[in-house]
């Protein structure tokens, strides 16, 4: 069976002899990126300063076609750093949200970078990216997005013709015990709306207290929408004069480094833009805003008191003032669209829920947001066949 090829950029068996000249001569047989291969020499006074230049020369080859690589395309050379980096300049090439590409960089920085960043593309194997993955995730980090930031990584690599196959493609999942699903039934609805009318109430030092949290939950619980597509809503998308009044979602929050808080003119998936029908309830709370609050320059339902777009961690802090040290400590934004989601689909169905909350996929409703037990068929007809004999 024939001997399997060297890969690019590593050297053979190393041969020491002696020249004519009396001095030692060190040399072994290089494979260049290309896939030449030549053999490269070095000599010294001893055996040992003969190999050690080799040695020395090859890896200064081997970095020097490095580099080269690196200012270009993507090769078997590449670092998994400079893999990364081209990944991410791909994935804003491909205008993927900010706060995807913030997630995704964040995960590059604290997780890919400092393991295995120096790691050349060569060395890059299933069994290396498989104990990558659980070694975080023992340390507490998330499987999921690491595993699916490396998996779009290596997927650049297999299109580059770097790799054969995507080396994430087989490593193993890692199960996760399944979360509660936490929603609000009506009367904890009640509840939580009286303490958003307690805070209100209270006395506290600076501006004012609006409605402007407890019409923002309300519009969630109305809508099933998310905080940053409720804080994003315009009059110019709302449509409270038909016959059935709807509203658009159409955009959500984003806040950025050096670009501050703006409106994206795009929700998260396709799936979330969409147009939905308002409840009475709902409608009331748009109209009162429309005649109590004067009108801003962009057009916002819930603008800063300076008419700016207002940032998500302004309303999570204000809802954090509300819930913190009391029995609902626990419920977010998001336990309201759990809560709506929870309804919907008890009343119509899960392809209702999924279409109400903006979902690519029902799977995700069911699995993320409703809060319910698989309902097996009746089966009790054959069952009873089991029936004890008297």
């Amino acid at each position: 069976m024939p001997r399997p090829p060297m890969p690019p950029g590593t050297w053979g068996t190393i041969t020491v002899t002696r020249t004519e000249s009396a001095t030692l001569e060190a040399s072994a047989r290089y494979i260049y990126f290309s896939g030449r291969a030549a053999r490269i020499r070095a000599r010294g006074n001893s055996v040992q300063a003969a190999r050690t230049a080799l040695v020395r020369k090859l890896q200064e080859l081997n970095g020097a076609e490095a580099a080269e690589a690196a200012e270009g395309d993507l090769t078997p050379l590449t670092t998994v750093t400079e893999l990364a980096a081209f990944w991410l300049r791909e994935k804003q090439a491909q205008r993927v949200s900010p706060n995807s590409l913030k997630a995704y960089r964040s995960t590059v920085k604290n997780q890919v970078v400092p393991v295995i960043g120096d790691r050349r593309l060569r060395d890059c194997r299933t069994s290396t990216l498989d104990r990558v993955i659980k070694d975080r995730a023992a340390l507490g980090y998330s499987p999921t997005m690491l595993r699916k930031v490396l998996h779009g990584m290596f997927a650049v690599a297999v299109r580059h013709d770097v790799m054969a196959s995507n080396p994430v493609r087989e490593v193993a999942r890692i199960s996760t015990p399944r979360r509660e699903i936490e929603y609000l039934d009506m009367d904890q609805i009640q509840a939580v709306r009286r303490l958003i009318e307690a805070s209100i109430g209270k006395k506290r030092p600076g501006p004012r207290p609006t409605n402007d949290l407890k019409d923002a939950v309300d519009l969630i619980l109305g809508t099933g929408c998310r905080i940053g597509e409720t804080g994003a809503l315009i009059y110019s998308e709302i449509d409270l004069g038909a016959a059935n009044p709807t509203l658009t979602v159409s955009g959500t929050i984003i806040t950025e480094t050096g670009v501050g808080t703006f409106r994206q003119p795009w929700t998260k998936s396709g799936a979330g833009y969409r147009t939905l029908h308002l409840p009475p309830f709902a409608v009331e709370i748009l109209l009162r805003r429309q005649v109590e609050n004067r009108a801003n320059p962009i057009g916002a339902v819930f603008p800063t008191r300076r008419g700016t777009w207002r940032q998500i961690s302004n309303w999570e802090r204000m809802w954090n003032q509300v819930v913190d040290d009391t029995a609902y400590d626990w419920v977010t934004f998001h336990t309201f669209r759990r809560s709506v989601a929870t309804l919907i689909d008890r009343e119509v169905g899960i392809e209702a829920a999924q279409a109400q909350l903006g979902h690519d996929d029902s799977d995700i409703t069911r699995d993320f947001y409703v809060h319910k037990a698989s309902v097996a068929p009746d089966l009790t007809v054959h069952l009873e066949k089991l029936r004890p004999q008297a």
